[in-house]
């Protein structure tokens, strides 16, 4: 994340950002531009495996400690105890007016330990995330969340289904207020150029997914799916995936060939988020993100706001909520790859029907996913969290995020 700010630090912390391998935070660095670009003092705490000391990075209003963090199993063993002293430590010094800890796990259990009014943002669906996925290291973290959820003073979920979530399995001793992340509107400038061309970028003929290898994201059924298509087609599309995991010569690709299974496919992985945003508008004629469970779904979002129409899971958590129940994409059986065939062939076929959609689409994330409207609802309840509590200064405001 730190590099994502870059413009916002000072010559001698950029230098420091060669030490930083960095943690993605997509829904948050558009929050803490805002706030700054608002005039906010905005103090960033996170954690970094890639770091062996603590670095504080400055600039104008913004500081950013990145903390040293330990691996998985070494960190179960005390939950975080080392970690959250570090965060602990950071924010007592850096003494923020109030706190808003994004994810209910270690740096929302470091946030709420100091005692100062925290506000904590679930960005998951803790039980459902460990039933589907079967890992580990998923399970665990519902103690984790348990724990937090139940200490919060203050509770933000990202969308209704999230929210129904934490009230039914975790009962909070506060009320979880919806505010869905948001992107920022120059985004929504690609799909408005899309949109006005009087072709489709790439044609309908380029389908992508954006996600990561692994249960959760289903890849391996939407592989087996675009490989039925592929054979019944006289006029066959690509698929272009783009993901941790799904790089050339990683483990989707292995998996795919294994079955015969990559005709067609471009296994291009993890690359910058700018270039899949090129891709989005200039070249990607469907998305479909097969995911079996979005507690939101940002990747939707964003592949709306570049203007193209996406597939989703009917009952993938949050995703029917962001499509508008079918009106802004369409929405499949994910777990079944002849569902989600057909669904592609039909996204294919229908033309001006998909059009229609993608217009719908980017109208909703205008009217409903805008950082302007997050960010001001984020900081309404803020604010609201630091009067009710400890004396604030109101003024300032500390994030701390995975």
């Amino acid at each position: 994340m730190p590099q994502e700010v870059e413009d916002l630090l000072d010559p001698p912390s950029r230098s420091l950002l060669a030490e930083i391998g960095g943690v993605t935070a997509t829904p948050v660095v558009p929050l803490v531009r805002l706030w700054h670009e608002q005039g906010q003092e905005v103090a960033v705490f996170c954690l970094d495996q890639s770091v062996v000391r603590p670095l504080r990075l400055v600039g104008d209003r913004i500081s950013i400690d990145v903390l040293p963090k330990r691996r998985f199993r070494e960190s179960l063993v005390d939950c975080y105890r080392v970690e959250r002293e570090l965060l602990g430590d950071a924010v007592m010094g850096a003494a923020p007016d109030v706190l808003s800890a994004q994810w209910s796990y270690e740096h929302a259990l470091g946030a709420i330990d100091t005692g100062m009014p925290t506000v904590v943002t679930c960005h998951d669906t803790p039980l459902r995330y460990a039933w589907t996925s079967k890992n580990f290291f998923m399970s665990y973290h519902v103690f984790v969340a348990a724990m937090v959820i139940r200490r919060a003073r203050g509770l933000v979920c990202v969308s209704p289904y999230t929210a129904r979530h934490i009230r039914r399995f975790f009962r909070p001793r506060c009320e979880p207020v919806t505010i869905p992340n948001g992107i920022p509107r120059e985004l929504l400038e690609r799909g408005k150029r899309r949109l006005l061309s009087s072709s489709s970028p790439g044609g309908l003929k380029t389908i992508c997914s954006i996600g990561g290898w692994g249960r959760l994201k289903n890849v391996k059924t939407l592989l087996k799916a675009f490989s039925m298509m592929r054979f019944r087609s006289s006029d066959p599309a690509r698929l272009v995936l783009f993901g941790k995991g799904l790089g050339a010569g990683g483990d989707a690709e292995q998996w795919a060939k294994a079955r015969n299974f990559d005709g067609g496919v471009e296994f291009r992985g993890s690359v910058p988020y700018e270039s899949i945003l090129d891709f989005l508008e200039a070249e990607a004629g469907l998305m479909v993100h097969p995911s079996l469970v979005e507690t939101h779904g940002m990747v939707l979002v964003e592949a709306m706001a570049c203007g193209v129409p996406v597939i989703g899971g009917e009952r993938s958590g949050a995703v029917p909520w962001t499509l508008g129940d079918g009106r802004y994409g369409r929405l499949c059986r994910v777990r079944s790859a002849k569902a989600l065939a057909r669904t592609m062939e039909s996204a294919l076929r229908d033309k001006d029907g998909t059009k229609k959609l993608a217009g719908a689409a980017w109208d909703s994330v205008a009217e409903r996913f805008l950082i302007e409207h997050t960010a001001a609802n984020n900081l309404q309840v803020l604010l609201e969290t630091s009067a009710s509590g400890l004396p604030a200064g109101g003024a300032s405001s500390g994030q701390i995020f995975d």
